[in-house]
């Protein structure tokens, strides 16, 4: 009997000592992914981008290559991105928010981590942001645009003020400032070298006829289609239809204008600050910035020169674009411009 029992038993036993063998190797083999798994985690960087990808694919390219950091872009409208933000602001899923005028950056600030980068010093004392919160990447110039098959040199707008002429009455390519903040960027630039009286704000919606595009991409399409004859925006945005061959040219108005920029930052709470940090560095670095011109960009940068097609800042007569005015006035702006379009 001893002898029948003394086999089970033995089995027994090492059949425990298999399961708890396998058990310990489980958790070690479960503790080395899960460590892996971890470093993977740690490995990544979440940018909001509302850019086009014909510039920002190969920046973002570039950096994976260098660093191994691996990027997840998300892509949308800057409205649409600087919404998400707040909306996440108790739980962040992006690290970076990258594109977008300035002036919805300087409303976007409590949002953001200030940083101190590693370039801050070779950008124009104009484009810095004195508190870290954010970083201008480029700058535009607002300008105005006509088709050339519509407008002859000789009738072609001068300034600001040609676009209260009756003569292009009806024939404005504009968005809805209400919709598009670089249109109310745009006509607030307009309204301030005009003398800063509201009541340009009405004078140019009569002179709209009624008619409105549905938005700022939109806008220049409809002037290159030759739906329009003017229109009033960047600069850079022209100059990729006319690179293009659009029938299109560039005035730089004679009451002056203002520069806007694109900016970025990172996200207050990031998951990935690190990495973050490394990405805001890149982007801002000489080695990324001398590229711009290739397409049709001018950097914030003052050891960058912008390309030869593009005419020197020191020949626009122009001021930086007050984001903080931008700001607290928007909401008086769009109040008169309603108010003009419904009367």
């Amino acid at each position: 009997m001893l002898k029948e029992v003394l086999p089970v038993l033995f089995h027994r036993k090492a059949a425990l000592a298999a399961a708890v063998l396998m058990s310990l190797l489980m958790v070690l083999v479960g503790c080395g992914g899960s460590e892996q798994s971890s470093k993977a985690e740690d490995n990544i960087l979440v940018v909001y981008n509302c850019n086009t990808d014909d510039w920002t694919a190969p920046i973002v390219k570039e950096f994976q290559e260098q660093t191994g950091i691996q990027v997840q872009l998300v892509a949308g409208g800057s409205g649409e991105l600087m919404a998400r933000v707040r909306a996440e602001k108790e739980n962040p899923l992006g690290d970076i928010m990258w594109g977008g005028s300035a002036d919805a950056y300087v409303a976007l600030e409590p949002f953001l981590q200030p940083y101190e980068s590693t370039e801050k010093a070779a950008i124009d004392p104009n484009f810095i942001r004195e508190n870290n919160a954010f970083y201008n990447v480029t700058m535009d110039p607002y300008v105005i645009a006509y088709n050339t098959d519509l407008v002859s040199e000789a009738d072609a707008p001068k300034g600001w003020k040609d676009l209260l002429d009756p003569k292009f009455r009806g024939r404005i390519s504009l968005a809805d400032p209400a919709k598009s903040s670089s249109t109310y960027a745009v006509l607030l630039t307009m309204m301030d070298k005009l003398g800063g009286d509201t009541a340009v704000i009405g004078q140019l919606v009569d002179n709209l006829d009624g008619k409105i595009i549905s938005g700022s991409a939109a806008q220049i399409k409809a002037l290159s289609d030759g739906e329009y004859a003017i229109t009033a925006t960047f600069e850079e945005p022209v100059l990729k239809y006319i690179t293009n061959g659009a029938h299109m040219k560039i005035v730089y108005p004679a009451e002056g204008t203002a520069i806007s920029s694109g900016g970025i930052g990172i996200i207050k709470g990031a998951k990935h600050a690190e990495n973050a940090k490394k990405f805001l560095d890149f982007v801002m670095s000489k080695q990324v910035h001398e590229r711009f011109g290739n397409y049709q960009r001018r950097s914030t940068r003052t050891d960058v020169q912008p390309p030869a097609s593009l005419r020197p800042v020191s020949e626009i007569r122009y001021t930086p674009f007050d984001t903080q005015r931008a700001v607290s006035f928007k909401d008086e702006f769009l109040s008169k411009w309603r108010a003009a379009v419904i009367k």
